[in-house]
């Protein structure tokens, strides 16, 4: 029988010992010894990672910091250096056949769209830094009975990324129209209905994302709000002024910055349609980098950010 601490008084007792020192109680070993080798063992490492993800990328390389970028990511991310980005923060085109897109099209065959989203996932990987963290905003199917959230958090695990954190974006979106039932009133095969979105939140090599604490902007009210991983968020309601078929407002991205991030790290949406992430990322201290294929989109993205920075007294360098 080992020392330990007394369950009756607290004291810790010196290792052979049998009874506590001070009140004389029997100790009972603990019932888990070792938890960090434990937990090492049940993930398949021996020496779990603590990484700092502090300092430049490799070889004095940067990659184009605050500028929104026209072109297909797949062809633009490879052309930044390797460990570079400290967050990403993006929502991948549904796939549900929405024809509002700008030069982009909605409609792929499963095995295609999850292909491209594999690949997409593995440059992230190549592209955070040690201890960097990639945030997928993804709607749950509501065709095809496809677990789209489960399709991504599979694809994201077999880029490499360890399982952060997957929180629920409750919406109260209750105005779709109840036009299918499924089985109208018979256990049969009824139609189930989604209010909701989910996060899902990966890491790269640790969880644990060092940095100084003078550059944590998230307050202790929002920590302890946010740290609750279902979000109750009203869905966009501009994106007929913008153009966009399916935005996000802005609170998930500032969110998911702030809770995710260090003042300073360089946040990037591959997929940044209209300027959402990027304008919020900038509004936070952040540097950014955002991406989409729509010239137009990309024009919208920065004048979002031209008026942002003319408001605030900054000159725009877009």
């Amino acid at each position: 029988m080992e020392g330990g601490v007394c369950l009756k008084c607290g004291n810790r007792s010196p290792a052979g010992s049998r009874t506590c020192h001070r009140c004389g109680a029997r100790l009972r070993p603990p019932k888990v010894s070792s938890k960090e080798a434990k937990k090492a063992l049940r993930a398949g490492l021996r020496n779990p990672p603590t990484i700092d993800s502090a300092g430049p990328p490799p070889e004095g390389r940067a990659p184009p910091l605050d500028t929104i970028i026209c072109g297909d990511c797949l062809e633009v991310m490879p052309t930044f250096p390797a460990e570079s980005i400290d967050l990403v923060v993006t929502s991948p085109p549904y796939n549900f056949g929405l024809d509002q897109y700008d030069r982009y099209r909605d409609t792929k065959g499963w095995d295609e769209y999850f292909t491209l989203l594999g690949r997409a996932f593995r440059e992230f990987y190549r592209l955070l830094k040690p201890g960097g963290r990639v945030c997928v905003v993804v709607q749950p199917l509501f065709s095809d009975y496809i677990p789209t959230h489960h399709r991504v958090a599979r694809l994201l695990e077999e880029a490499g990324f360890l399982f952060q954190a997957e929180i629920l974006w409750e919406k109260h979106n209750y105005n779709a129209k109840y036009t299918a039932w499924g089985s109208w009133k018979s256990p049969s095969m009824p139609y189930l209905k989604y209010t909701w979105e989910f996060i899902e939140v990966f890491a790269k090599g640790s969880r644990r994302k060092r940095g100084s604490p003078e550059a944590a902007d998230i307050t202790a009210d929002e920590f302890k709000k946010w740290v609750y991983a279902k979000w109750e968020i009203a869905p966009e309601s501009r994106m007929k002024e913008f153009g966009h078929p399916s935005m996000f407002p802005e609170e998930v991205p500032r969110r998911l910055i702030k809770l995710f991030s260090y003042r300073g790290d360089v946040v990037l949406d591959p997929f940044n349609g209209v300027g959402t992430t990027t304008l919020v990322a900038w509004r936070l201290g952040r540097r950014y980098i955002g991406i989409d294929i729509s010239e137009r989109y990309c024009e919208i993205a920065r004048e979002r950010l031209r008026g942002e920075r003319q408001r605030s007294g900054q000159l725009a360098l877009l």
